[in-house]
């Protein structure tokens, strides 16, 4: 190996090598994220009882208004049914008229679950 190959090869090294001790703790070589193997073996993350009972909430008034709709009730009994979901649970029920797949809301909007 000649003297010239011998530097290139000590000064690639020497940069890898400084490229390593100046990159970001959180990144690996190609500067992406790594996945956290720390959080992999944390405690799992809890819902608190109020989201769950909204989730419950929301699909207990999908299937409600499902049935309804399955026993080919009225168009007006079907809203009275939503007035009723919506005062009892805060959850509005809203039907999609391309897919036909209903789809639960909470009176601020956020979507709480859906038909597959």
């Amino acid at each position: 190996m000649d003297k010239e190959t011998k530097t290139l090869f000590i000064s690639v090294a020497v940069a890898l090598g400084i490229l390593w001790l100046l990159k970001p703790k959180g990144t690996n070589m190609l500067g992406k994220q790594k996945s956290d193997d720390a959080d992999k073996y944390s405690e799992p993350k809890i819902a608190s009882e109020a989201s769950k009972k909204e989730k419950d909430d929301a699909v207990v008034a999908l299937q409600a208004m499902r049935d309804a709709i399955n026993n080919k009730e009225p168009k007006r009994e079907l809203d009275k049914l939503n007035a009723m979901i919506l005062q009892d649970y805060g959850v509005k029920v809203l039907l999609n008229k391309k897919t036909l797949k209903l789809r639960a809301m909470s009176k601020s909007g956020k979507v709480l679950a859906e038909e597959n």
